[in-house]
């Protein structure tokens, strides 16, 4: 029992680890199999990723493999047994594009075997069905950035005021404090305009599912709040 407390100690390590800012521009995805641990993740971070989490993990570097996602579909396309088995069996720790599951499900469906021109045709089925994905996440941002800004403007025509500069509308929205509109509220909304210019400026990714959702569910606060006001 101490062991498996061990090892789950270990993945939320990773978790938290690789949910923070810094890292979520370089991994790409992590798991775990018989005691290695694997990560995806830009080249040039290649040798950084594999000291941080051989300290992370407590394991020498030999057990931490760590690659692209060029190195990836080459071992998928040349039928790498060690790696297939490795995300069929092992232990999925982060994946925000979905990539890790789509591929086991695939294994275990045994469609990732075959021609090699049929292996490479699953996973450009496989990076399409990502990039949908990633799509119509970025619709739903895009939504809940609109949504909360046409809140926003609202209020600031009715209350006396308006701001044509979305970047403004946190600092102008603490005026409205004082107009009846709470200050949790205006927290909200603060958090999605300046969370999406972010975005917008590449300064950080598009946010996973989870995020979008509670940025989604704020969104609708935000807007009923300002509802009461006007």
């Amino acid at each position: 029992m101490k062991k498996r407390s061990g090892k789950g100690s270990i993945y939320k390590k990773i978790r938290n680890v690789t949910t923070l800012r810094s890292f979520k521009k370089i991994i790409c995805a992590a798991w775990a199999h018989e005691g290695k641990f694997y990560f995806i993740c830009l080249s040039r971070h290649i040798v950084s990723v594999t000291n941080y989490f051989s300290r992370v993990c407590k394991v020498p570097k030999e057990k931490v493999r760590v690659g692209t996602m060029e190195d990836l579909i080459k071992e998928v396309i040349e039928n790498n047994t060690r790696v297939l088995v490795s995300i069929r069996d092992g232990r999925i720790i982060y994946d925000p594009l979905g990539l890790l599951s789509s591929l086991r499900i695939n294994i275990k469906a045994g469609l990732m075997t075959g021609t090699k021109e049929a292996i490479v045709k699953k996973l450009l089925l496989i990076k399409d069905y990502v990039r949908q994905i990633e799509c119509v996440k970025a619709v739903v941002f895009d939504n809940i950035f609109t949504s909360t800004v046409e809140a926003a403007q609202t209020a600031f025509l009715l209350k006396g005021g308006l701001t044509l500069i979305p970047r403004l509308i946190p600092d102008q929205l603490k005026v409205l404090q004082h107009k009846g509109l709470d200050k949790t509220h205006v927290g909200y909304a603060s958090e999605i305009v300046r969370m999406y210019k972010d975005y917008e400026h590449k300064r950080i990714p598009l946010p996973i599912g989870k995020k979008l959702d509670d940025l989604s569910r704020k969104a609708e606060y935000f807007r009923e709040a300002v509802k009461r006001i006007v």
